[in-house]
């Protein structure tokens, strides 16, 4: 009986030795986001950039990840989100601030002054905090810069001058049309006049991060221009220097003479 449970006791200790050492190693994918693979693996996003130490949320098709393999208990990650569940609220696409300040019976006020916002414009998949107790001891998300209030006419460029080049014939650009007049209250998350759906766009080129820069140092903003497409349209310096509003505009101009070329892998979500 004493070899029994010594050998009972040895594989208990075998099993959780191998649990412990668990570990795995991800190689990003198109499409593929820090917060879908903490989800995944019930770790925090916070938890995959120390290990990764990384300093921003944006990676890259190719990139390896290492996930520590120690996740949390599946019950307490249960319990934590039904905790949360009224407290804080994952952006979806199409999402604006006021159908949201609806569902969850606060107003649009109070859903800007817990998060931070100074606009209205929010991006999908990020987390929103709808409840004023949470708002003491929850992070913030990250605000989006407020909407300039000028705009410049886009510029008549050369063929070939845009951000990723597509294996097709590229189509020749005709001049961009007059913008129709901006409003205040614009979500990039949500779809656009031109009936497209930016904020997607957004969160699969840059993780809707309006000032992250490639790891080239090529490539900026929401929608990855790169200097010279950007000028082309009639930017300014670069687009992770502008708001996010008139990175939209300009994106807009650019999709109007090229469709959705500049943007082979993530144009698919527009």
């Amino acid at each position: 009986m004493k070899k029994v449970l010594a050998l009972g006791a040895a594989v208990a200790v075998s099993t959780t030795i191998a649990y412990s050492a668990e570990a795995a190693s991800h190689t990003v994918e198109s499409g593929d986001s820090l917060w879908a693979l903490a989800e995944e693996n019930n770790v925090t996003v916070e938890s995959i950039k120390k290990e990764n130490k990384l300093t921003s949320d944006v990676i890259v098709p190719g990139q390896i990840i290492e996930i520590d393999g120690e996740k949390e208990d599946k019950e307490e990650v249960k319990k934590d989100k039904e905790d949360k569940k009224e407290e804080v609220y994952i952006i979806k696409a199409g999402d604006t601030l006021f159908e949201i300040a609806v569902e969850f019976d606060v107003t649009v006020a109070e859903l800007k002054e817990w998060n931070n916002l100074s606009s209205d414009i929010i991006f999908e998949g990020k987390e929103l905090i709808v409840s004023g107790d949470a708002a003491k001891e929850a992070a913030p998300v990250e605000e989006a810069p407020a909407a300039e209030e000028t705009y410049e006419e886009p510029a008549e460029t050369e063929e070939n001058n845009y951000s990723y080049q597509s294996e097709e014939e590229p189509v020749q650009e005709q001049p961009a049309p007059t913008p129709a007049p901006k409003t205040q209250n614009v979500s990039t998350s949500a779809n656009t006049n031109s009936g497209l759906n930016w904020g997607a766009l957004a969160a699969c080129e840059s993780g809707g991060n309006a000032s992250v820069v490639s790891s080239n140092g090529l490539y900026h903003g929401l929608y990855q221009f790169d200097a010279q497409t950007w000028q082309s349209v009639g930017g300014s310096g670069v687009a992770s220097d502008a708001s996010a509003a008139e990175q939209t505009e300009r994106a807009q101009a650019l999709y109007n003479s090229r469709g959705s070329s500049p943007w082979p892998v993530c144009g698919a979500r527009l």
